[in-house]
């Protein structure tokens, strides 16, 4: 199948869910065409302004389907890219059935609002939260269904659960932090609850975000990972920061509110309640490589059978087609 795949593919994220999706895609046997969106505006303009090279990327996202015929418009955010634009593109390929992947969670209104307007231009959205959260955005042109953050063979190498000589203990990295944000005070207090522990911390507190291969290195240099997002009681719903995690080896640390008990055992991952059961259970795996190895290695395995990319991307391309499923899905596969 020919698939065009547009969105901004980050040169300092190879390892974000996009190029990750692109691997399965390719893997599972479609021809994936990638179309950014923002490079093409910028590139589109005497100044490299994405503002002002927004006409000429829908224009050539138009020229570009006319030259592919693609069976298959796979969108990421491309806020650039206009309603009218896919009604462009569907008049010229009436059998063109076109998705949209928003890996962003729904507590953010502007990401709701993101979302609301493409449930008339688009056949199906698939977003990284779950449930019936999912229902507000029924009874339109589009369905909508959860899908998970996918690892990836390739660009998830990292082994952790293998090692014993890793510098840090626990890693946690963040792009940066937001006013009244309360990741700091949290991490400042796990820490003194911890004090054994040796922490990795990125993002606050004076040390920048990571990104690119500065960051894989190290979450290398890391034997367990913290998935704390702003917020961590939305049904299924965890930034990538969690495949990054689990797929490269390191035990990860989840609450248990957000509902991934469902699909990982107890002892394939960190699970805790509170923040005094996550500082004891940080504290006792710090000190137990043997359990911490055993735990990481089932955690890994798990999350590479049921989140890889190749059943992520089929999975998206089964609901666009309206195929039957070839096999069961461990995530919910309800549509609203």
């Amino acid at each position: 199948m020919r698939i065009l795949f547009a969105c901004h593919f980050k040169y300092q994220m190879a390892y974000g869910i996009m190029h990750k999706l692109v691997h399965g895609l390719i893997r599972g046997g479609h021809q994936v065409m990638l179309f950014d969106d923002r490079r093409v505006a910028r590139a589109a303009t005497w100044f490299n302004s994405r503002k002002f090279g927004i006409p000429a990327a829908n224009k050539r996202l138009v020229e570009a389907c006319f030259e592919y015929q693609p069976e298959l418009l796979i969108l990421g955010h491309c806020e650039m890219i206009a309603n009218r634009t896919l009604e462009t593109i569907r008049g010229m390929l009436p059998n063109i059935r076109m998705v949209y992947r928003n890996d962003d969670p729904l507590m953010h209104p502007q990401n709701v609002k993101d979302m609301q307007s493409r449930t008339e231009s688009v056949d199906w959205i698939f977003s990284t939260t779950a449930g019936d959260a999912l229902r507000q955005f029924s009874g339109k042109r589009a369905k909508i269904a959860h899908v998970p953050n996918p690892v990836d063979s390739v660009l998830d190498p990292g082994r952790a659960f293998e090692r014993t000589d890793q510098s840090a203990d626990v890693f946690y990295g963040i792009g940066g932090v937001y006013a009244g944000d309360p990741r700091p005070a949290y991490i400042a207090a796990l820490k003194e609850a911890c004090p054994t522990v040796r922490f990795d911390v990125w993002g606050m507190n004076g040390r920048p975000g990571l990104f690119g291969q500065h960051y894989l290195e190290a979450l290398f240099r890391a034997k367990m990972g913290l998935n704390y997002s702003r917020e961590n009681n939305v049904y299924l719903y965890s930034s990538d920061r969690m495949a990054q995690y689990m797929g490269n080896g390191l035990l990860t640390f989840i609450d248990r509110a957000t509902g991934f008990t469902e699909l990982f055992s107890e002892d394939a991952v960190g699970f805790y309640s509170d923040a005094a059961e996550l500082a004891e259970k940080i504290r006792f795996f710090a000190s137990d490589d043997a359990a911490r190895m055993e735990t990481a290695k089932r955690g890994w395995a798990r999350i590479h059978d049921i989140f890889n990319s190749e059943k992520v991307g089929q999975f998206m391309v089964d609901c666009a087609f309206e195929k039957p499923f070839p096999h069961s899905y461990a995530w919910p596969t309800t549509a609203y």
